[in-house]
């Protein structure tokens, strides 16, 4: 287990550097993490390498016998980079060019850019690749993040046009892929094809845009790997990159894209910028198991919350235990690696608001001490867990192809939700909120994409929401999966539309109906809107979106009990017998209380055992190399008295259990 800190030399006097080293080791810390915005100190011109800067502080670091990342600085270039070759940036959806002063900017589609990071990179992996304290490399930071796997420039529409001629090879097959003949837009020539931008009124055809997706997806993975490649040729040090929250903001398949990659690194942060108040507990854990599930094995915090975070306006201050218990929570879904974000508060910059766990100045803060503190009272247990798979006898499945589709196809307002411009992140909400029945109800539960290689029939209950888009390979591993034994629970609008984006001509849920045992001719998307339900004698609360079902096999299990709703008395939620196995579908979009209800039901059903302490505690297992676990944490501000003894505010009690 390694505890560790984001460091960032360039910011400071290299007077400074001898006691920041010396008061992290005090802390526990025994890793930096280095350089990814600092490409303009390494190559101050074209091909003028000086890494004499990075030399020093590497020295020192190793003189401790502490262990460094090393960052590739991509995501930012040098002024002189956008001067030669202006085109490099990329143009955003509404227009805008991503010049040079900010981050993010290039275009995963510009030769110049490309090459500029071929020489970068191979100059870092000569001159640090054997290194015997590089622990490992971080290709570039955050790829994706902030819309920029999202690229509207010239080169993006020529490369996209490139990308369309490999995969239908004519025109023909594109038109008919298409639908073009909706509308009679049939192309003749590819030059025809436009990407698919800003527009004024109704959209661009929906296979396109997912095919757009599918592009940019490919350019920034190709990139990724491209670099991959390059380490790997100088250097035998694991690679990494990093993800950020939320875990479905970006179009990149970044299952594909770690399959070239060692391990998932992942930025914690449980609140940011403005908010008020912290994301629910279920769903930072949520994204936690979803950066475990990519490769499904332990994976590294890259960046973990240690201060009030944001770039122009600030919100929440966590209470005294609160980011402990965060460290703790981090640790208990699979962190077998934690960087803190940052060691010190830069003083100028874009980030001068994103505190660390010290301020601007070097006074020990509470911050300091209370992260001491958690590391020596849990390094034990995270010693003991460090690289011992996590245990789940319940798993929920995502897909890309649907977070895609929902991004253009939200369906309904209530899944339409886009806080900032370049985050569409209404599949996130109702994934988390179905990630959070169980995770409420206390069962160790994996987040898997669903072409993970994991084997299906380790779970006895499997749940896939948004399903909309299918794939018959996964339709028939599910089947499978179902026949044998396994319980299902399948979302609203599943299975009918197939992988390019054609709807099919059975009634929803489409390939599912045979496993569902009913069928669905009406709905309507209620928006944000509630409508009442009830499972016997239980009231129930679903939203955005209400099938009205028909069962055939099926057996029903909650029916809509709205007044207001013509359909009251109709099915909302049934269950069918499929060979050894049972499929729950549900055709609302349930609130989390009526999901716990529902999930109580199932887990009987599947005899996992399940607990309810509460809305704020969370109770998890783990198993160790030398004894198991059970994980009790008090997300509240408030006291609970259950479990006996309690826990205080913030709170988390890890007891060991002997192994059998």
């Amino acid at each position: 287990m390694i505890f560790g800190v984001d460091y960032y030399p360039e910011q400071w006097t290299e007077k400074d550097w001898d006691e920041d080293l010396d008061l992290m080791q005090e802390m526990g810390l025994s890793s930096v993490r280095l350089a990814e915005f600092a490409w303009a100190l390494m190559e101050p011109k074209e091909g003028k390498f000086d890494f004499r800067f990075f030399d020093r502080i590497i020295k020192k670091i190793e003189s401790r016998k502490m262990t460094f990342i090393l960052g590739t600085p991509t995501a930012t270039f040098p002024p002189w980079l956008f001067e030669k070759y202006p085109e490099i940036v990329q143009v955003s959806k509404s227009g805008i060019r991503r010049i040079i002063g900010t981050r993010r900017q290039a275009s995963f589609s510009s030769p110049a850019y490309r090459k500029a990071s071929e020489r970068i990179v191979s100059a870092m992996a000569k001159h640090y690749g054997k290194h015997p304290s590089l622990l490992a490399w971080q290709i570039d930071n955050e790829p994706g993040h902030e819309g920029s796997d999202q690229d509207y420039s010239l080169l993006a529409e020529k490369n996209f046009r490139i990308w369309l001629k490999q995969k239908y090879k004519t025109l023909d097959s594109l038109n008919k892929s298409w639908g073009s003949v909706f509308w009679g837009i049939m192309y003749s020539h590819w030059n025809q094809i436009p990407i698919p931008g800003n527009h004024l009124a109704s959209n661009f055809n929906p296979a396109m845009i997912q095919d757009y997706f599918r592009f940019q997806s490919d350019e920034l993975i190709s990139y990724i790997h491209m670099q991959a490649d390059i380490l790997k040729q100088y250097s035998k040090s694991p690679i990494t990159t990093n993800l950020f929250p939320s875990p479905f903001l970006a179009v990149t398949d970044m299952h594909k894209l770690f399959q070239k990659l060692d391990f998932v690194s992942w930025d914690n942060y449980p609140v940011w910028g403005n908010q008020l108040e912290p994301y629910p507990h279920p769903l930072v854990t949520s994204t936690l198991q979803y950066a475990r599930g990519l490769k499904n094995k332990s994976f590294t915090v890259m960046e973990q919350f240690s201060g009030v975070q944001g770039h122009d306006t600030l919100g929440y201050l966590p209470p005294p235990g609160q980011i402990g218990l965060w460290l703790t929570q981090a640790v208990v879904q699979g962190a077998d690696q934690v960087y803190f974000f940052r060691y010190r508060t830069a003083r100028f910059g874009q980030e001068q608001l994103c505190y660390g766990i010290l301020d601007h100045g070097k006074h020990k803060t509470k911050k300091f001490f209370e992260l001491k503190k958690t590391i020596q009272e849990i390094r034990e247990f995270a010693e003991d867990v460090a690289g011992v798979p996590f245990p789940a006898p319940v798993a929920i499945l995502h897909d890309i192809e649907n977070v895609r589709n929902y991004k253009h196809q939200p369906l309904s307002d209530g899944l339409k939700f886009e806080p900032v411009p370049f985050a569409k992140v209404g599949y996130d909400i109702e994934y988390a909120t179905w990630f959070a029945a169980s995770n409420l109800l206390n069962v160790n539960t994996h987040s898997l994409p669903i072409r993970t290689d994991a084997d299906l029939s380790q779970y006895k209950v499997i749940s896939l929401p948004l399903y909309t888009m299918f794939e018959e390979e996964q339709v028939e591993r599910i089947k499978a999966y179902v026949r044998n034994g396994g319980i299902l629970v399948l979302g609203y609008r599943a299975g009918i539309k197939d992988k390019e984006h054609w709807m099919v001509e059975e009634p929803v849920p489409g390939v599912f109906r045979e496993l569902a045992g009913l069928e669905v001719h009406q709905f309507e998307a209620i928006g944000n809107n509630k409508v009442k339900l009830r499972m016997g004698l239980f009231p129930m609360k679903g939203n955005k979106f209400c099938e009205l079902l028909e069962p055939k096999t099926a057996k029903v299990i909650a029916t809509y009990s709205d007044a207001k709703k013509f359909y009251k008395g109709t099915p909302a939620i049934c269950a069918n017998q499929f060979g050894k196995g049972k499929v729950y579908y549900i055709g609302t979009s349930l609130s989390p209380e009526s999901f716990i209800l529902l999930y109580r039901r199932i887990l009987k059903d599947a005899k996992v055992p399940f607990s309810f302490l509460g809305r704020s505690v969370e109770r998890q297992t783990r198993q160790g190399k030398r004894f198991d676990y059970q994980i009790t944490m008090n997300h509240s501000m408030k006291r609970t008295w259950f479990p006996f003894p309690g826990l205080k505010p913030f709170e988390y009690r890890i007891k060991k259990i002997e192994k059998r």
